[in-house]
């Protein structure tokens, strides 16, 4: 078993009644009905093309693709690092 590289949409509905439409485009992971938005995971090398697909459907409002690629991960130290900042710009 490989493990592929997903990367979670926010698929903005204008009614929950059309949520059923979406599972064929990926894993629907939560849907907020009250909010009327999907998330779901899609392959990566498919992500560009799954997007163009769903931002031409008549029931999609908008799609937001997840930005968790672009936080730093590396925690250890940056409080400290954040410190050193915020003392070089008092000074």
């Amino acid at each position: 078993m490989t493990r592929t590289s997903r990367i979670g949409l926010a698929v903005y509905l204008y009614y929950n009644r059309d949520a059923r439409k979406i599972q064929k485009y990926g894993d629907v992971h939560y849907h907020s009905r009250r909010l009327r938005y999907m998330i779901i995971y899609v392959d990566k090398a498919e992500a560009d093309e799954v997007v163009a697909e769903l931002k031409r459907l008549k029931f999609v409002k908008s799609v937001a693709p997840s930005q968790l690629d672009q936080i730093n991960h590396q925690f250890v130290g940056n409080l400290h690092a954040n410190e050193e900042t915020i003392e070089n710009k008092m000074n």
